[in-house]
């Protein structure tokens, strides 16, 4: 009869060390998920301040941030290069 109870009580000792781990694991998905979407935000925020520094430093040569808004400004002028180019394919097929 010992060996049926020690039997149980490993059992029942196990199904409460799983059903733990089940509820950490639980929690520390949900801290992480709160973690990343914390840091989406803050990430939503460098990209807010990089468009206002953009803005007021834009014809500023002497700004910190000329190189950067150089190639910033470089970008632009690509995308407006490609868009005109899709708009003559668009006009040539009709």
């Amino acid at each position: 009869m010992a060996f049926l109870n020690n039997l149980g009580k490993k059992i029942s000792d196990a199904a409460g060390t799983a059903t733990e781990k089940a509820k950490d694991f639980a929690e520390t998905t949900k801290l992480n998920s709160a973690i990343s979407s914390e840091e989406k935000q803050i990430n939503q925020y460098f990209i807010e301040i990089g468009k206002m520094i953009f803005e007021q430093d834009k014809d500023n040569p002497d700004s910190p941030m000329a190189d950067l808004i150089g190639k910033i400004v470089n970008s632009y002028e690509t995308i407006d290069v490609l868009k005109r180019k899709i708009e003559e394919i668009k006009l040539d097929n009709n």
